[in-house]
């Protein structure tokens, strides 16, 4: 039974697929990931740094001064790095992401020109096809040329 659509209805989102290849990695998330990273490396630092100054002073109270100074003191050496290092992570990713895509976009644009071949009936069809096959010869492992870790078990 089709309902009409009212203000009470649930929202429905229709959103079209998007068959373009975009790059996923996303910097933002990264670095936010970083900090936390960085944050939880802090807090455990400060706990266990409250935890070793409680033997050495009179009260949790003031251990737990020197558990949140070492805590910050950490994340202000740790945050730097941890940023930097996702920096970098993210950087090879996208990197490789970019070669990924740009593979795909020529392999559609191959086969793109393929089908327009034969729905043109044009001369210069095997020659598309021959390109087609090496480069999905290049793409597929044949396991005569990466000799696995174990072969040298089987042949014994």
């Amino acid at each position: 039974m089709i309902r009409p659509v009212d203000a009470l209805a649930p929202k429905v989102l229709f959103k079209g697929q998007n068959y373009d290849l975009e790059n996923p990695v996303n910097r933002k998330f990264e670095s936010r990931l970083a900090l936390l990273n960085a944050g939880s490396v802090s807090v455990i630092t400060g706990a266990v740094t409250t935890a070793i100054a409680r033997s050495y002073t009179s009260s949790w109270k003031h251990a737990g001064w020197f558990g949140l100074s070492a805590g910050l003191i950490t994340m202000l050496f740790a945050a730097p790095r941890f940023l930097y290092k996702a920096g970098i992570k993210a950087y090879t990713k996208e990197k490789e992401m970019d070669v990924f895509t740009k593979e795909k976009e020529v392999q559609k644009k191959l086969l793109s020109d393929v089908n327009e071949a034969i729905d043109n009936d044009s001369d210069d069809l095997s020659d598309k096809l021959e390109n087609y096959s090496k480069t999905k010869l290049k793409n597929s492992t044949n396991p005569l040329e990466k000799p696995s870790r174990y072969q040298n078990l089987l042949l014994q």
